[in-house]
């Protein structure tokens, strides 16, 4: 009996050659993959080792690994910095207010520049992506700031990046890949062109909002060129400009013979993992929207 039932049950399957070759070509690949995810993530694990590590063992071993004697003394000197806390206040303006202002143009005009037909298209295409290429200088461009009456003030680091030519051409592709019959048939029953685009082809391009968007954020937290430039008062500076000027102190101190009771790596340590980490948990919930995004918007030129 016990023999029939045995005979009765079906044989494993034997592998091919080929679906064996292939599971050990994907086991090297995710060994290759999980290697560079170590190259990635060890300087910042390094960097936050160092924060919480004390003087003491930083002395004896520069290569630390893990922390042997915790210390956050680093820590409290940079929470308790009102440096730091007013160029998170800065950086915030310039992460929702100009990040909002930038999509809202580069939207637009990638949207305008999709339409098949409309009198002088192709020399404005043309313009903006001369920009691309070619610029004006910093001599130029520090007259015109000053022209406008923007020196000293926040609204430099917004108002000037109203339009990204590269960001634009993905929201014009983007646009220009989408079916023609739809904006037709919203213009049969009656939708002119500012209802079509609201309510049509802004919900359908929310993967692309999301991207171009998130480069907008990700540059704007960055942000700190145009306030070493332009900005003289330090209560205005981005905290990236902030974060700056305190480790090229922290430098200074680092050269003097008679600083020797601040760890100024350890607190240059934590300072910059004070103003990188808000970017880092942001940054992975629209990553997903990242391969559709690029994808589709570079797809239709």
């Amino acid at each position: 009996m016990k023999k029939q039932q045995l005979e009765r049950l079906p044989l494993r399957p034997k592998r091919s050659s080929r679906e064996t070759r292939i599971q050990g070509i994907d086991i090297v690949i995710c060994i290759i993959l999980v290697f560079f995810a170590l190259l990635i993530i060890f300087p910042f694990w390094h960097a936050f080792v160092i924060s919480i590590s004390s003087k003491d063992a930083y002395s004896r071993n520069s290569f630390l690994l893990w922390p042997t004697e915790l210390d956050f003394t680093a820590y409290k000197m940079v929470f308790s910095d009102m440096r730091l806390w007013n160029g998170y206040k800065i950086t915030l303006l310039l992460l929702f207010v100009g990040t909002l202002y930038q999509l809202f143009f580069t939207v637009i005009t990638g949207y305008a520049l999709s339409r098949k037909k409309w009198v002088g298209k192709n020399f404005v295409m043309n313009m903006i992506l001369v920009t691309m290429f070619f610029g004006g200088g910093l001599i130029p461009y520090y007259y015109l700031i000053q022209s406008l009456g923007m020196m000293n003030s926040v609204l430099v680091m917004i108002i000037p990046g109203a339009i990204d030519t590269f960001n634009m051409l993905l929201m014009r592709n983007y646009f220009a890949s989408l079916p023609a019959e739809m904006e037709e048939s919203a213009k049969i029953d009656g939708a002119n062109d500012i209802v079509t685009f609201v309510k049509i082809f802004l919900p359908l391009s929310l993967p692309m909002l999301a991207t171009v968007g998130l480069f907008f954020a990700v540059g704007n937290w960055n942000s700190w060129y145009n306030a070493m430039i332009f900005i003289s008062d330090s209560s205005k500076w981005p905290l990236q400009m902030v974060l700056k000027d305190m480790i090229s102190e922290m430098s200074s101190q680092m050269e003097t013979p008679t600083a020797t009771e601040t760890f100024s790596e350890g607190m240059t340590m934590a300072a910059i993992f004070f103003t990188i980490v808000p970017i880092m948990c942001f940054y992975p919930f629209l990553q997903r929207f990242f391969v559709k995004g690029i994808v589709v918007g570079a797809i239709k030129g």
